[in-house]
């Protein structure tokens, strides 16, 4: 009981001095917002989330000890591109044209130009936006005159400047996917001069375009330092900025530099984490020499999880679990497909807090609106919950159920701690997956229902045992689908295509 009180004493002092702070903020400056997203990092990868963990991230566990971890947060999506979209859009990338799977680096924008972004709504609260690393989220390349050749010589249109970021640096698409080219604000920074060797396994690189500047080992430290860069310029700013940093590691090809190279003892992926971790402390240390620290929201997550073909196979035997105790990896309906690390602090005032609430990756944009004062219209964050209170200290968050889509297309709806899974394998490339378990996936049932909080591991299915809760889940979720919105507002279009109708008949036909 003692230690009880204690602790809440702690929070409310913790609370008292946020409200000081946020006083003092609305009559001066908004905080600033950093977001940091690795790319597939396994929620059990970070220390301060894996008692077990064989990987240490003393980075992000300091900003865990200073912040607020969350041990229920999801991304929307068990891959990269759909995460991304509901990131910055607040929006389930299935209610795009993209059905299924990701872009590439050659891909149209996904993002409509008439959509608000979390940038474009940041700036017209008076933040100062910008994007450096991986977009994901297609542009369109200039092409040569009468010929679909692209011409890397002029800018790019339709890209993160466009979309409400007053500045970018970054790559079109995942670090292992071409073109290999920088592109600063809308223009490439070299023009390519060899085809890239195709590489296979933990350093995949796909043969295509790249540039005399770009070399795959040097995106991490380059992102870091214009991080880093950025940051210090903004001392002194009257207005507050927002950076959003989605890093390229620790996703494939694995190249962890000479000097991490062995550091974890555990192995080259496990390297390269170590790697994203002193890239996060290095990007704090930045905020703290500027002054800007106490008065910078800093987000730590990660788009889906762990890629089991990164070696967790051979960390598990070592008694390193990527995906922690859950099943599946990246691509995955299940749990480890979605379950991603989710830290935040705010200068020195949250200490060590622990939150269980349900989060998706889609509620920073109705978070940070709220915390603006900013008001979305219907056609704005459909699927955005805001858990301010919870930053604020004012409350718990909103979000009761959420949605998750994994590679293949398939879906799943968690409400409280049933997860009702609209297919009968992982949907990805965890067993069972299609095509190369077709056989056993048809002895299946055509549904999976797990009680999340007794079987975290989604190993007990329970769809003939819960025909109402079934039933129920069902409803909902075809709901969600046909009003284009999870959220209260009016009823909002889906972008149509033939998966679509496929994804309509799976939710009707049970």
């Amino acid at each position: 009981m003692i230690k009880q009180t204690t602790s809440k004493i702690l929070l409310t002092a913790n609370c008292l001095a946020l409200f000081s702070v946020l006083e003092s903020t609305a009559q001066n400056t908004k905080p600033n917002i950093l977001l940091i997203l690795a790319d597939d990092l396994g929620y059990g990868d970070v220390s301060a989330l894996n008692e077990n963990s064989k990987i240490k991230t003393p980075a992000i566990d300091q900003l865990s000890k200073n912040g607020i971890r969350f041990t229920d947060a999801h991304s929307n999506s068990s891959v990269s591109t759909p995460s991304r979209y509901g990131i910055l859009t607040g929006r389930y990338a299935f209610r795009t044209l993209l059905k299924q799977s990701v872009l590439n680096g050659f891909s149209e924008p996904l993002i409509a130009p008439e959509r608000s972004t979390l940038a474009s709504m940041l700036s017209k609260e008076g933040y100062i936006t910008a994007c450096i690393g991986k977009w994901h989220l297609g542009w369109e390349w200039a092409k040569k005159e009468n010929c679909d050749e692209i011409d890397y010589s002029r800018p790019i249109s339709n890209g993160p400047v466009t979309r409400g970021f007053d500045y970018f640096f970054g790559i079109a698409s995942s670090l292992d996917m071409p073109p290999y080219v920088y592109v600063e604000r809308d223009t490439p920074t070299a023009i390519p001069n060899r085809i890239s060797k195709e590489s296979k396994g933990l350093t995949l690189f796909r043969s295509g375009p790249q540039a005399p500047d770009f070399e795959p080992e040097d995106c991490l430290p380059n992102f870091t330092q214009r991080a880093v860069e950025y940051i210090t310029n903004r001392k002194g700013d009257n207005k507050s900025f927002f950076l959003y940093l989605p890093l390229t590691a620790p996703h494939t090809p694995i190249l962890p530099s000479k000097e991490f190279e062995g550091k974890s003892g555990l192995s080259s992926y496990a390297d390269f984490v170590m790697m994203v971790d002193d890239a996060v402390g290095k990007i704090i240390s930045a905020l703290k020499a500027s002054g800007q620290y106490q008065n910078t929201i800093i987000v730590f997550t990660s788009d889906n999880g762990c890629y089991r073909g990164a070696g967790m196979d051979d960390m598990e035997k070592q008694g390193h679990h990527s995906s922690y105790i859950y099943r599946g990896a990246k691509s995955d309906i299940f749990d480890g497909g979605h379950r991603i690390p989710l830290i935040i602090s705010w200068g020195d005032k949250y200490n060590n807090r622990i939150e269980k609430g349900l989060i998706s990756l889609t509620d920073f944009y109705a978070t940070f609106a709220q915390m603006t004062g900013y008001k979305p219209v219907d056609n704005e964050g459909e699927d955005s919950h805001s858990f301010w209170p919870v930053l604020s200290c004012e409350g718990k968050p909103s979000r009761t159920d959420v949605v998750h889509h994994s590679i293949d297309g398939s879906f799943s709806l968690r409400e409280g701690d049933w997860k009702l899974i609209f297919c009968p394998g992982s949907g990805g490339w965890s067993y069972p997956s299609l095509p190369k378990d077709k056989d056993f996936i048809a002895t299946l049932p055509g549904m999976q229902l797990y009680d999340i909080k007794k079987d975290p591991g989604e190993t007990n299915n329970l769809i003939n045992k819960y025909p109402a809760t079934v039933e129920k889940l069902k409803r909902k979720m075809q709901d969600y689908i046909l009003n284009g919105r999870s959220t209260p507002g009016r009823k909002q279009n889906n972008e149509i295509s033939g998966k679509w109708k496929q994804i309509e008949n799976v939710i009707q036909n049970y």
